[in-house]
Formats: C-alpha cells, sequence, structure tokens
C-alpha cells in the first residue's frame, strides 16, 4: 500500500491575475509564497519517501516547502504539468468569457467537449497524470510520498479514478484550493480517496480562482478583458475618471487641474502607443490603466502613472488584474521592478500594501509629498 498527499501549487499571477495560466511558467504571488511555510508545518512530521512535482516553478517551490529543508529526494515529472490551454494561455479571462462563451461551458461543465487551437484534451489529461500517479505509487510501495501539481491536472486525475463523467466534473469534484491537500490510498493497483481539497493548514479560506460556481465565499470576483484606449473619443471619460480618483486620493478636487491631466494621457500615449488601456467587465466600462515607459527606463523601473477602477467594482477583485496587467507589460519590457505614487491619506494606500507593493520612498505631489511604492518583478 502507498500513501499519496497530492497537493495543489500555490497561488500564481496567474490566479490573481485573472489569466488562462496553463503551463505557462508563471510566478507564485505574495499570497502564494506567504501559504508555502504553512505547508511545510503540515508536513513536518509526516515520513515522506519521495516529494514528485510538476516541472514548473510554481509547483516545483510548492514540493520544496513540502519538503521543508529536509533530505527528501524531489523528482520532477513532465506527466504532473497542467493542462496545456493551446490559444488561450495567458489570455484574459473576461475576454474567454465574452468572446467563447460555449466553450468556457464546456470547459467547466463538460471537458471531454473542451478544445480550443493547440490545446491538449481533457482524456489526454486524464491518461498521463493516471500514467504518472500510477508509476510512483508502484515504486514506493509501502511508504508515504507527497506530489506537487495543479488544479486542472489534479481535477482530471480525480475523475478519472472515481469514475465520474465528464458532463459530471463540475459538480461532484471540486476545483481544489491553493495548497489544499488530497490524501489517497494506492493498493492492489487500485486508488481510493480518503479526503480532497483539506486546507485546515491554513490560518484563513483560501483564495478561491473560480467564483461563477457560487460555492466561493467572500464579493463576486469580476473578470476584467481589455482595450487600447481611443485618444480621440476617451477624453471625456479619461478626465472624469482622474478627477474621481483624485478626489478619492484627497477628499477634494483642490489642485486637479484637468488640462494638465489630458496632456499628461496625450503624451504617454505618443511615447508609447498602447500604454493607456481601458478595462471591461463584459461591454461596461470598469477601469482605466496609464502606463509611463520612459520613465524609470534606465534604472530598470516601470512606472504606473494612473490606475483607476469604477467606485462599484471596487473590492470585487479588479484593481489586482490591472495591477496584472502592469506587470505582465513590464516584464516584456525587461523592468525589474514597477512603480506608483499614492498619497498617505488616500484609502487605496490598503490595497496596494496588500498587493505587495513596499514603500521605497516619497517625492513631491500637488498637494504634499507623496509616498512612492514598488512591486518587485
Amino acid at each position: 500500500m502507498t500513501q499519496i498527499f497530492l497537493v495543489r501549487h500555490g497561488q500564481s499571477e496567474g490566479n490573481l491575475f485573472r489569466r488562462v495560466q496553463g503551463q505557462t511558467d508563471v510566478e507564485l504571488t505574495a499570497d502564494g509564497k506567504a501559504q508555502l511555510p504553512y505547508l511545510t508545518k503540515r508536513f513536518a512530521e509526516t515520513p515522506l519517501a519521495a516529494v514528485y512535482t510538476s516541472p514548473l516553478r510554481r509547483a516545483e517551490e510548492t514540493a520544496a516547502a513540502i519538503v521543508g529543508g529536509r533530505d527528501i529526494p524531489v523528482f520532477a515529472d513532465k506527466r504532473l504539468i497542467e493542462m496545456c490551454f493551446g490559444a488561450w494561455e495567458m489570455r484574459p479571462w473576461g475576454e474567454v468569457n465574452l468572446e467563447s462563451p460555449e466553450l468556457k461551458r464546456a470547459f467547466l461543465h463538460d471537458p471531454d467537449r473542451w478544445h480550443v487551437p493547440g490545446s491538449e484534451a481533457h482524456t489526454a489529461v486524464q491518461k498521463r497524470m493516471l500514467a504518472a500517479m500510477t508509476d510512483l505509487a508502484r515504486a514506493n510501495d509501502g511508504k508515504t510520498v507527497a506530489v506537487a501539481s495543479h488544479g486542472m491536472a489534479i481535477r482530471a486525475f480525480l475523475a478519472r479514478i472515481l469514475g465520474v463523467p465528464s458532463e459530471r466534473i463540475f459538480e461532484d469534484i471540486p476545483l481544489v484550493n491553493n495548497t489544499s491537500v488530497t490524501l489517497l490510498r494506492f493498493e492492489n493497483d487500485t486508488f481510493s480517496v480518503l479526503y480532497v481539497n483539506d486546507t485546515t493548514h491554513l490560518p484563513a479560506p483560501p483564495y478561491t480562482p473560480f467564483r461563477e460556481n457560487g460555492k466561493a465565499g467572500g464579493p463576486r470576483c469580476y473578470d476584467l478583458r481589455y482595450r487600447p484606449f481611443d485618444p480621440d473619443a476617451g477624453q471625456e471619460r479619461y478626465i472624469a475618471c482622474y478627477r474621481d480618483a483624485w478626489r478619492g486620493a484627497h477628499g477634494t478636487t483642490e489642485g486637479f487641474n484637468a488640462s494638465a491631466c489630458w496632456l499628461s494621457a496625450q503624451l504617454h500615449s505618443a511615447e508609447a502607443p498602447g500604454c493607456i488601456t481601458e478595462a471591461l467587465v463584459e461591454n461596461e466600462f470598469a477601469g482605466i490603466l496609464t502606463l509611463d515607459e520612459r520613465r524609470g527606463r534606465e534604472r530598470g523601473i516601470g512606472w504606473i502613472a494612473f490606475l483607476y477602477v469604477v467606485p462599484e467594482l471596487r473590492g470585487h477583485h479588479c484593481g489586482i488584474q490591472l495591477v496584472g496587467t502592469a506587470a505582465m507589460r513590464f516584464r516584456q519590457l525587461g523592468r525589474r521592478a514597477m512603480r506608483l505614487t499614492v498619497a498617505p491619506e488616500n484609502p487605496a494606500l490598503g490595497f496596494y500594501e496588500k498587493a505587495g507593493f513596499v514603500r521605497v520612498g516619497t517625492e513631491a505631489g500637488a498637494l504634499g509629498d507623496l509616498l512612492v511604492m514598488e512591486w518587485t518583478l
């Protein structure tokens, strides 16, 4: 008999930024890294013969946390990797939701029927996961091992060994949470499941990437999609958003200069076409992101000049998606960090600190000193 702890990786940037990450090798978030010591503590007294992991970094870091510095061999197995999403990889879920609602429904509710160009079949994921898990179970008869893998891969495997048909997966098999533990037993060449999706090692309810199922707690998560800002048609909206943000930051519109605001936006757009992005929920305006790609370039730093979410969507996981869009762009440009400024009295300061920005200095603003906040890329 082999005992297997099957663990999903810590929260990744794709989870947090609401991107279809699949086999893209994204980083763990600050929260994802903060989850790992709890895994280390959970497994500290568990005698593991080996740890197996997907070769993606988010899984490898999770596997290292399970090991916790002990002398336990770690083996990477590409068969434990996440499903390949082909043409969907790293696209915002908001785009997928709007452009391909029937495919999205098939992906969630009947994945055997889901396919996009370049994607991996759900049945192929089941086949390779079953083969990998069977091989490692047979190789460790009489022992206990741990496996670090991914949400869809784990779900596909569980459906296979439990005999759940594709059209019942959404109802019968949970999409396991970040760092969740599922305990399996392998005996007489058969898997049995002792428990699924256990996160009792975490100090608070875990982040759940899919909110559409209605089972996750907390406020609703709205998935954003993006389009280039049209300066010919968007001047009035841009200025109105900036004015609202100014009022929210300072409690007054004193010092706000609409002409200067718009001139700055035009300059950013002229220097780097596409640096201003509109965010939408389906077809409704949700916010604006303006990047200053020139400032700090020689130091490897990118600047967020303006980040705005409409009031009714604040607290619904939209701001962090805009932060993620900025991070992805500045990584493409080879920057090592991104920065923004925020007034000390701005309620958004708490959001930025929770998101992972740290204070690195101050600079003068129109109504007083502003905090300079930095996110390491």
